[in-house]
C-alpha cells in the first residue's frame, strides 16, 4: 500500500491549506512519480475525474498516512473492469493512461527486458516463467516478448469479496454504480495497488487534495 506522510504540524491542518507539500515514500499507485520525491497537493482545484488525488483512508492505524490514488469514478457513474481494462460509462478509460501491467515473461527472453529484478517473480514448478511488472507504453512501443497476465473471470479475490459480496477479482470488476457522496479510486500499478476494489468507495470527506 503506498502511503505519503505530512508533518506532524501539517498533518492537523492540511485540510484547511489550500496548498501543501509532502514527500513521498512509494510509488505504487503511479509509474509516473518517484518514491522520495515532493510532491505538491492543492484543494483549490476541483476533484477530478482521472486526476491523481491525494486522501485518508479509514480506518487508519499507521497515524497521519494518507494514500494517492486516481480518482477514476464519480457519484453516478457506473464503473467496470473487464479483462482488465476500465470502462466507465462504458467508455475505454485506461487508453489515455500509462499504466503498470503483470507480464508473464519467458526467462530467456527477460535480459532484454528492462526491470526491477526485485519486483519480478515465478510461480514454481514452472520456473522458465517470469512475471515482471511493466509499463504498458514501453511493452507496446518496443515490442516486447511478453503477454500480459489477467486473472480470469469467475476466480474470487477475498478481499474484494470482503466489501461487494460479489465473485470478482482486480481484472474482473463490477459494474458498479459510484453512489452520492462517493468516489471510486484505482492505483497506476494495477497489478500492485490497493484500492477501491479492496477499500470500498472513497467518501469525499476524506479528500486532502489534489496532486500537482
Amino acid at each position: 500500500m503506498a502511503y505519503f506522510r505530512l508533518s506532524p504540524a501539517n498533518s492537523k491542518t492540511a485540510r484547511l491549506k489550500p496548498l501543501f507539500v509532502t514527500s513521498l515514500l512509494s510509488c505504487f499507485y503511479t509509474p509516473t512519480r518517484l518514491g522520495g520525491k515532493l510532491l505538491f497537493a492543492s484543494r483549490l482545484p476541483q476533484p477530478k475525474r482521472f486526476r491523481l488525488i491525494s486522501f485518508r483512508p479509514s480506518p487508519s492505524d499507521k497515524g497521519p498516512a494518507y494514500l494517492i490514488r486516481r480518482l477514476c469514478g464519480l457519484p453516478g457513474d457506473v464503473l467496470e473492469i473487464r479483462k482488465g481494462i476500465l470502462y466507465v460509462n462504458n467508455t475505454d478509460a485506461d487508453r489515455d493512461l500509462d499504466l503498470i501491467h503483470i507480464y508473464k515473461v519467458d526467462r530467456k527472453d527477460s535480459s532484454i527486458i528492462v526491470h526491477d529484478r526485485k519486483k519480478a517473480y515465478s510461480i514454481p514448478p514452472y520456473n522458465d516463467i517470469i512475471y515482471i511488472p511493466l509499463h504498458e507504453k514501453y511493452v507496446r512501443e518496443n515490442q516486447l516478448p511478453c503477454e500480459r497476465y489477467l486473472l480470469p473471470p469467475g476466480l474470487r479475490s477475498d478481499s474484494i469479496y470482503k466489501v461487494y459480496k460479489r465473485n470478482w477479482n482486480e481484472d474482473n470488476f463490477g459494474p458498479v454504480k459510484i453512489p452520492r457522496g462517493g468516489w471510486f479510486v484505482l492505483g497506476d500499478d494495477r497489478g500492485n495497488s490497493i484500492d477501491s476494489r479492496h477499500l470500498g468507495f472513497i467518501d469525499k470527506s476524506a479528500y486532502i487534495g489534489t496532486i500537482l
